[in-house]
This record gives C-alpha cells, sequence and structure tokens, in this order.
C-alpha cells in the first residue's frame, strides 16, 4: 500500500461547514476514509433499538454533548454514558445500540471491513419492556459504508411479521452466526481526554508519546 499523505483539518470549522448533515434523518457525515481507518462525525437525535456487531473496535469522543452507548457486557445489557470531552474505545464483538440527544456531535474512528467479515445488526426480544438476550431479528452484511447501510435494514425489520409480534420466526436466527459475541470482555470506562493529556503531560514532553488504552486493542492510539 503506497504511503499515505496526512490530512489536516480544522475540527470546529468542518462541522460549523457541515452541520447540515447531523441532524435527521442523516445525522453523520464521513470526514476522512483512505486507507485503514473510517473517521466520521455523527449528531442527533436518534433513539435506536438496534445493535450494530463487527470484529472490528470503534473509537468514540465526545466533542459537544453527552451520549449514551447501550451495549452488552458479560451476557447483560448495560448502558456506557459518555460525556463531552470523554474518549471510549469499543472492543470487538461487543453488541452496541449508540443512542444520541439533539445538538450533540461525536466522533467515531473504525477501520476497514476485510473482504470476509461481516457485521450484524440485531434486535432483542424484550418481556415488559426489559430487554432479553434471545435475538428478534438479525442481518448480516459486508460493511462498505455504514451510514448507508443501516437504514435499508432497520426499515425491513419495521415492516417485518417480527416487529409486528414481537416473537422471532423460526428458521430467520442464524444457529451458528457469523460473529459470536465477547461475553468475557471487561469494558473501560470513558475518560476525559483532556485531563488525561495534562495527567501524562510530564510523560509525554519526555517520550513524544504514550499508549492511550495498553497492549491489548487491535487500535494503536497515542
Amino acid at each position: 500500500m503506497p504511503a499515505l499523505n496526512p490530512v489536516v483539518y480544522n475540527l470546529e470549522k468542518w462541522i460549523e461547514e457541515n452541520k447540515e448533515y447531523f441532524l435527521p434523518p442523516v445525522c453523520n457525515k464521513m470526514m476522512h476514509e483512505d486507507g485503514q481507518m473510517k473517521v466520521f462525525c455523527v449528531g442527533g437525535p436518534n433513539q435506536r433499538k438496534d445493535y450494530h456487531i463487527e470484529c472490528g473496535e470503534e473509537l468514540f469522543y465526545m466533542i459537544k454533548g453527552d451520549m449514551c452507548l447501550k451495549v452488552v457486557e458479560h451476557g447483560r445489557h448495560r448502558d456506557v454514558v459518555i460525556k463531552e470531552g470523554e474518549i471510549f474505545l469499543l472492543p470487538g464483538k461487543v453488541a452496541h445500540s449508540p443512542q444520541r440527544q439533539a445538538n450533540t456531535v461525536g466522533l467515531v474512528i473504525e477501520r476497514e471491513r476485510d473482504e470476509c467479515e461481516l457485521d450484524g445488526l440485531r434486535y432483542f426480544q424484550e418481556s415488559n419492556g426489559v430487554l432479553k438476550m434471545d435475538s428478534l431479528f438479525e442481518e448480516w452484511f459486508h460493511c462498505t459504508d455504514l451510514g448507508t447501510q443501516l437504514g435499508p435494514v432497520i426499515q425491513k425489520f419495521f415492516n417485518s411479521e417480527q416487529f409486528k409480534t414481537g416473537k422471532p420466526l423460526p428458521g430467520t436466527i442464524p444457529e451458528n452466526p457469523p460473529l459470536i459475541l465477547d461475553s468475557k470482555v471487561s469494558l473501560q470506562n470513558p475518560f476525559h481526554l483532556h485531563a488525561w493529556i495534562e495527567e501524562n503531560r510530564q510523560k509525554l514532553d519526555i517520550d513524544g508519546h504514550i499508549q492511550i488504552f495498553g497492549d491489548n486493542y487491535q487500535f494503536n492510539v497515542s
């Protein structure tokens, strides 16, 4: 792969120039997609019940306002609140559903998919309004542009018998899905990025860089 030239953005200016894209129904705009990494900003509001599943990791950074990332951790549903200025690295194979409010903007970074990889979109069954771990509806696809590919899958669910009845149709849930959720990984809590930089300022001045998330991740963030 040929070397890629670095690209520099004035983030505040770029967001202002593209603010129309951060409103429903689009809510996102790609900033950079050359090479292995995809970088985009996401606005709101959105209230979703679908959960995204992928092999790779996702890096979240809240530029304006807070968000709630609903996840499945150790076989249980829970909420991860990412506040303004905080950063969070989501491991691969963790089902997640981003919930965003109006007048918020977040930065998301994810990697290019390998040709053999499939992403999943899953809806879980509910009991008296409480999510269960059993799948109600799911669709698997090779992801090339999540922003355009999610919409048709979500609409397919809304038009489905499963959406009407809240019950899965026999034979529609794969016994061996392309990805099995990681039930052992423990998620690191979000933390304020600028505060972390100041706490590590001396070491940064000496070494020039520090691994933010350690060596147990695919992403090398420093």
